[in-house]
């Protein structure tokens, strides 16, 4: 299993060889193979990984054996695994014969990265610092650091952007990550001299502040986020333009958000969905988050129709991953609506992603969102039965906001069932969760509420719901109380 993940990592890689070596463009080989440009664009990016099919139609229009393909993805991948284990002289020089036309320069850049060996005294090109995305991916920051000490032609803005956005890639499944990385990128940053090390300034501190968010290290993002704006305020001689100033605004609503400061959020994203490029996936990103905001403030059909208009945007071949999320947070606010039966209709292509991405959406959260769903269906054994695991596994991982949320739509189904029992065990299970100090005083008290309500034998399905409810707005607001949600 670990080989055939890390064989697909080249793909791309192998893809860009074989063109190159024939002299094409991605719109070439696109057309010759009935894809679209930006899914090629995308493989050779490390966005995507073709599927069997596509990879048969891409080998056809190269005049190479499926196999063929497949093989030179694999003699890669052994290659540059022998390089990382301990720069193994035979596996360098095949690697050295493999980088012959290969984007001119790109992969032997990547073998010196991954080697760790010094590099001659040049500019590193957007192109090759693009190759090292899944070698960054990989490595460790202690060893990431020691390769860029031997590669100054990486400290670059293009270098410095790549860092950021695998810290944003990280945020999501591992905090600690993302902010070892953003640290990294404001440290590279820090040796550029310039307009290019301004620039690469502002945005270093924009990545810190994302990943202190993330972390909930709010004043400290907070700080970091202001040390971008004084930069900004005070650019070089020259007044150089800044690169994608629309991920600026948005890295910034991130941290709105999490402050609940939502109309200002709103604001920001507003004004990043005005700066070019306007489609495609940046626009879907905006609006994802956009639809995020949206449900904090109560406003689902909003959010609803901002995740419609976002999945419009984008290339579903080209783009799994923001496919799944989309797609996700779609079908969980449909279910919470009372569209229960659109929201069934999109799991199959939900659990086809899953299945495609390896390491896509958390199985647990997929296992909660297949329970409301269940519920919304009145199939409330099976949605019992759903909820039930989701919240063990909560309570295995000691994630204790998330086990009371879990909790209190269990405790909504037992009480729909009658079950009085049922949730008397329940909450006798749950007693980490109402002295936990992950979760904020507010939501203890609610949840105490809940507590007495089920002792003194007058909980109902309706405070339950209403409980939970409150639950999810008050994830980032400790401030809101459960008074002001009834």
């Amino acid at each position: 299993m670990r080989e055939r993940a890390g064989i697909e990592a080249f793909y791309g890689d192998a893809i860009y060889l074989l063109r190159w070596r024939r002299g094409w463009s991605a719109e070439t080989l696109a057309a010759k193979a009935g894809v679209s440009k930006s899914s090629i664009l995308n493989y050779e990016k490390h966005r995507t990984v073709p599927a069997p099919d596509v990879r048969r139609k891409i080998a056809r229009a190269l005049d190479v054996a499926f196999g063929d393909l497949d093989g030179l993805a694999a003699d890669l991948w052994r290659r540059f695994s022998g390089l990382r284990a301990g720069g193994d002289r035979l596996a360098a020089e095949g690697a050295a014969d493999l980088a012959a036309g290969f984007q001119r320069a790109a992969l032997p850049l990547v073998k010196r990265f991954a080697a760790g060996q010094a590099a001659p005294p040049r500019t590193a090109t957007e192109d090759e610092v693009r190759a090292l995305a899944p070698v960054v991916r990989r490595l460790g920051t202690q060893d990431l650091r020691a390769r860029v000490e031997k590669l100054p032609s990486l400290w670059r803005w293009p270098f410095v952007k790549l860092v950021g956005e695998e810290s944003e890639r990280a945020a999501s499944v591992d905090a600690g990550r993302a902010l070892e990385l953003a640290s990294f990128a404001l440290e590279i940053a820090e040796r550029i001299a310039g307009e290019e090390g301004w620039v690469c300034r502002v945005f270093g501190w924009a990545f810190l502040a994302n990943a202190r968010r993330v972390g909930n290290e709010l004043a400290r993002a907070e700080e970091a986020l202001a040390c971008s704006a004084r930069l900004q305020a005070d650019p070089p001689e020259g007044r150089p333009e800044l690169p994608e100033p629309w991920r600026l605004l948005d890295l910034e609503a991130s941290l709105r958000i999490t402050q609940r400061r939502l109309p200002e959020a709103l604001r920001l994203l507003d004004r990043a969905a005005e700066v070019p490029p306007r489609e495609g996936p940046i626009r879907a990103r905006i609006l994802c988050k956009r639809s995020n905001a949206l449900e904090r403030l109560d406003d689902l059909e909003g959010s609803i129709a901002a995740l419609r208009e976002a999945l419009a945007q984008i290339d579903h071949e080209a783009e799994p991953h923001l496919l799944c999320v989309l797609q996700f947070n779609l079908a969980e606010r449909l279910a919470c609506i009372g569209q229960a039966v659109e929201a069934a209709e999109m799991l199959p292509e939900l659990r086809r992603l899953q299945a495609r991405l390896g390491t896509g959406l958390n199985q647990v959260r997929m296992r909660w969102l297949e329970g409301k769903i269940d519920a919304g269906l009145g199939r409330l054994d099976q949605a019992i039965e759903a909820l039930s695991r989701v919240r063990e596994a909560f309570a295995k991982d000691d994630l204790r906001y998330d086990e009371a949320q879990a909790g209190m739509d269990l405790a909504r189904l037992y009480l729909l069932k009658g079950w009085t029992a049922e949730v008397r065990r329940l909450v006798f299970q749950m007693s980490p969760v109402f002295k936990s100090k992950k979760v904020h005083a507010e939501a203890r008290k609610a949840l105490a509420l809940f507590r007495r309500a089920v002792e003194q034998e007058k909980a109902t399905a309706e405070l339950a719901g209403r409980v939970g409810g409150y639950l999810r707005r008050a994830e980032h607001d400790p401030e809101l109380r459960f008074e002001e949600a009834a």
